[in-house]
């Protein structure tokens, strides 16, 4: 069985044969496009900076069937690019059993549905498709509450994973925020930048001013910032024309000179802090590799900070893969793992933090009409007990319980309270017990029972109708 997670920053393949698991290949999900031939991966990555033209570094987060602005005879399309890099990396390692994707959170319905498609044509068929950061998290058992941060190419990512208890215990994912032009490639434009600088200052030669020099700093950043993981400063060696140019600088210099992306992703962090709880941050190796970021999230009250393993999302899927697959025609993007709690996670209570204004429902729609969600729990059924607030489902509708369910406010979060015998489902996801409720979120009653959707309805002046 395979598995792939699809991190763009570090694309990992894992593979089990019986019983050992292993990593089998990691690639940048980078694209240099020439006319015979698409170059992917590592290969590309060793030259995106001699033609830049020709590269192409958002194809896996812009999935889509658009043309490229500069498409080649052998590549017209994102899709196109994605193909020809899975299809590259799959190719030796087909077994058929099928493979598990572990996905970042963000992609579109229509965006999943066309990765599958990619995949299944490179003659692996997708058995299982996974949230990456709650496969990552999946591995021991968790929190109350914990934080995953990952750096993609273009972006950072924090995704929100809750534990839930009840008849279906397992950590679950609540919510993700993300951060634009803060991921690896801004954080690298930004050290490359800096270092320029200072080699021009002490010794008058500019590494970017030409493309192979630029392409030669590009390859030697990753093994400065692990020198300086250990050391408080690095020298910095560079040959051009049969000259060896050096400069020195610490550890400190590369913390200040990131400091706009590091006060972003600390933000983003502290943003999603529940009050008066801890902060259970896991982060990718991605993240711990960047120079002071980790002691920087740990001045944070309450924060505890854990590396994951290389390819840990990838690991999570095959170790929970009877909860990841799934019939080829019934794949779903599976939300909620079976992870057993950590020692103090069933003695906490369960908490729920403030929906952001711009994603909390107001309303909740069904047969074209909007119920307001309010303090005053809306209950929902066919058969709901006099007084109560409630909207009244048909009572022909197979799988639906008498007060099968109900919406709430509270503390500035939208809840549903599942009561019903044959489930509630949120976006494809059993609820287990209460959780939270998003914008567009969609919410099944029963199997096959009826769909109901989350919307927000706003003012004149834009604001929300709380």
């Amino acid at each position: 069985m395979l598995s792939l997670e699809l991190i763009d920053s570090g694309i990992v393949l894992a593979q089990r044969r019986a019983e050992a698991v292993s990593i089998v290949q990691e690639a940048p999900g980078m694209a240099l496009l020439e006319n015979e031939r698409t170059l992917t991966g590592v290969e590309a990555a060793s030259r995106v900076r001699l033609k830049p033209l020709l590269a192409q570094t958002n194809y896996w987060r812009a999935l889509s069937t658009s043309p490229l602005p500069r498409p080649s005879r052998l590549a017209q399309t994102p899709a196109d690019l994605a193909f020809a890099q899975a299809e590259s990396m799959l190719r030796p390692h087909k077994d058929g059993e099928g493979i598990l994707l572990a996905i970042p959170a963000g992609y579109s319905r229509e965006q999943l549905g066309l990765l599958l498609g990619v995949i299944n044509e490179t003659g692996v068929q997708v058995a299982g498709l996974v949230d990456a950061a709650l496969a990552a998290c999946s591995l021991e058992p968790a929190p109350a509450r914990v934080l995953h941060l990952e750096l993609e190419l273009h972006q950072a990512l924090l995704t929100v994973l809750e534990y839930a208890g009840g008849d279906r215990p397992g950590l679950k994912r609540s919510r993700f925020e993300i951060a634009l032009q803060h991921g690896l490639l801004a954080l690298q434009q930004t050290w490359m930048h800096f270092i320029a600088e200072h080699f021009v200052r002490k010794t008058r030669f500019d590494p970017l001013h030409e493309a192979a020099n630029e392409q030669r700093l590009l390859d030697l950043l990753p093994g400065w910032l692990e020198t300086l993981e250990h050391e408080e400063r690095v020298v910095l060696s560079m040959s051009h024309a049969e000259r060896t140019f050096e400069v020195e600088l610490e550890r400190e210099q590369f913390i200040a000179a990131a400091e706009r992306h590091y006060a972003e992703l600390q933000k983003l962090v502290q943003g999603a802090r529940v009050a008066g709880m801890p902060i259970e941050l896991r982060v990718s190796q991605r993240v711990a590799r960047m120079p002071g970021l980790l002691d920087r999230f740990r001045t944070l009250r309450d924060c505890e900070v854990q590396v994951l393993d290389r390819g840990a999302a990838a690991l999570g899927a095959l170790q929970h893969e009877a909860a990841v697959r799934r019939p080829a025609d019934a794949l779903a993007l599976v939300y909620h793992l079976p992870v057993a709690a950590a020692a103090t996670g069933e003695a906490r209570p369960q908490a729920f933090e403030p929906t952001p204004p711009p994603l909390r429902p107001t309303h909740v729609l069904f047969q074209g009409r909007a119920w307001r969600i309010t303090e005053e729990p809306l209950h929902i059924g066919w058969s709901v007990a006099p007084g109560l607030r409630a909207l009244m489902l048909p009572t022909a509708a197979p799988g639906i319980s008498r007060s099968h369910c109900k919406l709430l406010r509270l503390n500035g979060a939208v809840l549903i309270e599942d009561h019903s015998t044959y489930g509630s489902y949120v976006n494809d996801e059993r609820v287990a017990g209460r959780t939270t409720l998003t914008v567009g979120d969609r919410l099944r009653l029963g199997a096959p029972g009826v769909t109901l959707e989350l919307i927000q309805l706003v003012n004149d002046d834009g604001a929300p109708q709380d």
